[in-house]
């Protein structure tokens, strides 16, 4: 990429093309004459998943005619058809330097991450050799962007509404509470009168209200629940690796027979966030991957030869879309199980109010982290099929100065 330049007229210094690059929503990348990729923004990183360091010096035709696992060591251009042709495309367009597009191309990048991506090839010439310019450009990028806000205002909507409900049936629930106790004070005296020989019903009545008094207590607890707390969050500059180990070791403790596998970026910046609600968050999310690993080997026959997995890891994202507003760069975690897998029909449900795929599940814990992370103004995504299910949780480094109304009301 071209260094710095100055303008002829006014003699302002432009910025690095390389700088503007960076900064681009385009994925862009420079290929030589040998067609190795020669630099990338991060943005192409970001779409395809990749390292710039896997990328650097590889073939474009290894990466684009990918149909297997990207492999670092495959420094040579491949020889099947669909490589051959490419490289007859690309060898046309330099020589009449002519650029082509491709759209609704297929990158299969490992066994569970495939991108689908239009790209422009732009041959050029630079310092008397040819090289060539390619932008790519993901196809699901704004559909998911859009679906991302669509589910999120459904969810406001839904939490809205069971809010509303919650606090209706409140109120009554401790008249029932009051009246029960009332019930049992009245036997406790009826008793005491020496006249509960001359009937059984009474010696009942005790039982009967102790009864209703538990069961008012627990529906009171998970309206509780339903609510969530009304406390602000406590913002504080932590590393996340911080509440992530904290959880661990909980549920380790929980679940010994569950392998841990930590993947963590140690070089991740701090965040400004709320550790006790953060807390919360992977304690759900965690506890949950456990659970329905349990939930799973325990329907298979033979259970010794399954193995429960949990893989944690930590990354940088760039150039990442929340909401309505794009970050430079994001905090990812991402928690990862080898259970049965998400129904395909509740995937796009699974953080909606009483919504769960487990059997013991309540349906309470995502839509109470779907709500932490959103008064953290970040997002959490679900990917899942049968053996792998990853929730993956987006966070801002740095908090607006004001929050939302909404993330306090209640």
């Amino acid at each position: 990429m071209s260094t710095s330049a100055t303008h002829p007229h006014n003699q302002v210094s432009l910025p690095d093309l390389a700088f503007v690059a960076q900064h681009l929503f385009t994925a862009v990348l420079w290929v030589d004459a040998h067609l190795k990729i020669i630099w990338i923004n991060t943005q192409a990183e970001q779409l395809l998943a990749i390292s710039r360091g896997r990328l650097l010096q590889q073939s474009i035709l290894t990466l684009l005619t990918a149909r297997l696992p990207y492999d670092k060591s495959a420094l040579i251009v491949p020889t099947n058809d669909s490589a051959q042709l490419l490289a007859e495309r690309f060898a046309q367009a330099s020589q009449y330097q002519q650029p082509f597009i491709d759209h609704d191309h297929v990158i299969e990048i490992n066994s569970t991450t495939v991108v689908s991506i239009d790209y422009s090839v732009t041959p050029v010439r630079h310092q008397d050799s040819d090289a060539f310019i390619i932008e790519m450009w993901g196809k699901d990028r704004q559909s998911r962007i859009a679906g991302a806000q669509q589910k999120q205002q459904q969810y406001d909507v839904a939490r809205h509404m069971l809010r509303a409900v919650a606090h209706e049936v409140k109120n009554p629930l401790a008249g029932i509470r009051g009246a029960a106790q009332l019930l049992a004070r009245q036997y406790q005296k009826f008793s005491q009168s020496g006249d509960t020989q001359s009937s059984p019903l009474p010696q009942k009545l005790l039982g009967y209200t102790d009864i209703i008094i538990s069961e008012t207590d627990r529906l009171t607890q998970l309206i509780g629940q339903m609510l969530g707390s009304s406390r602000l969050p406590d913002w504080q500059p932590l590393n996340i690796h911080e509440p992530l180990e904290h959880v661990l070791t909980l549920s380790t403790g929980q679940y010994p027979s569950v392998t841990v596998h930590r993947d963590y970026d140690l070089s991740l910046p701090e965040l400004i966030a709320d550790k006790d609600q953060l807390i919360q968050v992977f304690l759900n999310l965690i506890n949950n991957a456990c659970e329905a690993m349990s939930e799973y080997q325990a329907r298979l026959d033979d259970k010794s030869r399954y193995q429960m997995h949990l893989n944690v890891q930590t990354r940088v994202v760039f150039q990442h879309t929340i909401g309505n507003q794009q970050h430079r760069q994001v905090l990812q975690v991402s928690v990862i199980d080898n259970g049965a897998g998400i129904p395909p029909e509740l995937v796009g449900q699974i953080f909606f109010p009483m919504v769960t795929s487990r059997a013991q599940g309540t349906g309470l814990g995502l839509s109470i982290v779907q709500d932490i992370i959103s008064r953290h103004h970040g997002m959490i995504e679900v990917d899942s099929m049968a053996g792998r299910t990853c929730f993956m949780v987006y966070l801002p480094f740095i908090q607006p100065s004001k929050q939302p109304d909404s993330s306090s009301t209640r």
